[in-house]
């Protein structure tokens, strides 16, 4: 949490930078096309703001912070729904995310707002690969994150349920194998390679696996599994991997 963080990791937080970071890393990974970003200033306004997503509101796009976590406007909503969500994310936006929840990987990070397009509808489930050193130690799925959030846990490379809660409840009933979970398993593992520990954020959708984040802290390191014994093992087989490597 308290870093000191390398530049590398502090470019795979950046959701502007994290993206060609990504590419660079695993060649074959898609992620949402990037179509503007509004640099800020601590002079920067509400209205500046709003006048920078007035020519993209109305269309499949999203807009939300670079250097934060959360703030995320769905630029097709209803526009009593969007002015709402653009006050909280400039709110959010304005401020040093590190102070937050004090992870440090945010504290020099340079405040944009970008606005990339949306996959799908909705937002895609997400399928989260906890790794290290390029090995994926277990996946974890979440549905529905900005509603009725669900969220189960499953082994590679089988994708069996492992019996213990996260954070939220668990979905019914729980999803089956992907159709790119071989595609998966490998972008993860390219993509986790440099790091001694971080989870790889992906979606899987018709055309292929797309890049969603990295993250280096989930949760902020705020909330525990619900099982000590697996929480143990797990950093253990983290631990063990960085002394391989």
């Amino acid at each position: 949490m308290g870093g000191p963080w390398p530049p590398l990791v502090e470019s795979c937080v950046d959701k502007e930078t994290a993206k060609a970071a990504a590419s660079a890393l695993s060649p074959k990974i898609m992620s949402a096309k990037t179509l503007a970003v509004l640099p800020l200033t601590g002079q920067t306004t509400l209205e500046e703001v709003g006048r920078f997503l007035y020519p993209f509101m109305g269309k499949n796009l999203v807009a939300k912070p670079t250097h934060a976590s959360g703030g995320i406007v769905f630029l097709n909503q209803d526009p009593s729904k969007i002015v709402k969500r653009t006050v909280e994310m400039f709110q959010l936006a304005r401020d040093n995310f590190f102070f937050q929840h004090y992870e440090a990987q945010y504290r020099n990070l340079a405040k944009k707002i970008l606005v990339e397009e949306s996959l799908g509808e909705g937002p895609p489930p997400d399928f989260r690969f906890y790794c290290a050193r390029g090995k994926t130690l277990f996946c974890q799925y979440d549905r529905d994150r900005f509603g009725d959030h669900r969220q189960a846990l499953f082994t590679v490379p089988e994708f069996q349920p492992i019996s213990i809660r996260d954070v939220f409840p668990l979905p019914d009933p729980l999803p089956g194998k992907p159709p790119h979970w071989d595609d998966l398993l490998r972008t993860a593992s390219e993509l986790s390679a440099p790091f001694d520990f971080v989870r790889v954020d992906l979606y899987d959708l018709p055309e292929g696996v797309f890049f969603s984040e990295f993250t280096f802290t989930p949760n902020a390191a705020a909330f525990p599994f619900s099982d000590p014994v697996f929480s143990r093992r797990l950093l253990e087989e983290v631990l063990n991997l960085n002394r391989i490597s």
